[in-house]
């Protein structure tokens, strides 16, 4: 009788062991489809951050483009103005020569 006693014993408190397995299985689980689902999120972050970056280069590239151009004009007219005032000096020099 108490070899069918203790049985019985070990047989609840397997019992008992699996239902606690089973309810951690089941926790792992969600745990499991949580973890998927911020990978997908993460790897959405990471896809927008690559697009913002490429828009930020762009618009850099853009504005320095767009710095360049007062600088480019400032030296077209510099250079015109050294144009024709080594014209006009040229033009003084001739002029006193051929008196």
């Amino acid at each position: 009788m108490c070899g069918m006693s203790e049985t019985n014993i070990m047989l609840e408190m397997h019992e008992q062991k699996l239902i606690t397995l089973e309810r951690d299985i089941a926790d792992l689980r969600e745990v499991q489809a949580e973890i998927r689902a911020m990978n997908e999120t993460l790897l959405t972050l990471a896809n927008e951050i690559k697009h913002t970056n490429e828009h930020l280069a762009r618009h850099e590239r853009k504005i320095e483009e767009i710095d360049s151009q007062p600088r480019q004009r400032m030296q077209q007219i510099v250079t015109a103005i050294i144009a024709a005032l080594s014209g006009g000096l040229i033009s003084a020099i001739v002029g006193l020569i051929l008196r």
